[in-house]
């Protein structure tokens, strides 16, 4: 990985990321919303992690970070965007955000989350802007930029230029964080055993996991049933 010189304006910003703790090994039994104890990292996503944490030592001042739904993409960026004061884009945000950060010379740092739904013509002006002040850039989407269908190669080329980390498909300890952080969200209470049932019998891929998280959670409010193992085969019988 290249690394350059951390920026003046940026050591009290790294200084204080310093301070916080690093990657989290799984353990389902501690879970939060978006926070960094949240985040469970394994073969398939340490790549993007170790880019993150090395923010903001990144070449070319920018990284892509690509995925499928339901991988982690958003609460990656969110880290980076706590740790990095950067203001959160959603995709049809880009041209309100443009204009605001072009009346502020203190945005320095701009997380844009589902890069690949965007407008290319505000998305290549903001891109064109930060980097101009020296600032940083970090884009989600799907796919790496060389697949999106875009209208303006000049976006693609200096999105092309950027390092790009692809999260993978999960193995087994992040399928079980999947679940886990899913069922969360949900406000619902699982036990270990049950994620394993489920994580040893599903499709290896974020959106079966989601995909069964939100049948669950459906089914157990419309029966208001508890969801266990022999719930889950009730209502997931055809799909184990």
């Amino acid at each position: 990985m290249v690394t350059e010189k951390v920026p003046e304006r940026f050591k009290k910003t790294v200084e204080m990321r310093e301070k916080l703790p690093r990657q989290y090994v799984l353990d389902v039994s501690v879970r939060s919303s978006r926070g960094r104890p949240d985040f469970f990292v394994s073969k398939s996503n340490e790549e993007a992690i170790r880019w993150i944490d090395s923010w903001p030592e990144w070449p070319m001042h920018g990284l892509v970070v690509c995925g499928p739904h339901g991988s982690g993409k958003t609460h990656l960026g969110c880290l980076w965007r706590d740790q990095s004061n950067a203001i959160e884009v959603k995709a049809s945000e880009v041209s309100k955000v443009l204009e605001t950060v072009r009346e502020n010379d203190d945005v320095l740092t701009c997380f844009v989350d589902d890069a690949d739904m965007v407008n290319p013509e505000p998305l290549l002006h903001l891109y064109n802007h930060i980097y101009s002040k020296g600032g940083y850039l970090l884009f989600t989407a799907k796919k790496p930029p060389a697949v999106w269908q875009c209208s303006l190669p000049d976006l693609i080329s200096r999105l092309k230029s950027l390092p790009i980390s692809e999260i993978g498909l999960p193995d087994d300890d992040l399928l079980k964080g999947i679940l886990v952080k899913m069922f969360d969200d949900k406000q619902v209470s699982v036990n270990s055993d049950l994620i394993t049932f489920i994580a040893t019998r599903m499709n290896r891929s974020y959106s079966a996991a989601l995909e069964i998280v939100e049948r669950l959670n459906e089914e157990s409010l419309s029966k208001k049933r508890a969801i266990t193992i022999p719930f889950v085969r009730d209502v997931l019988g055809e799909w184990f």
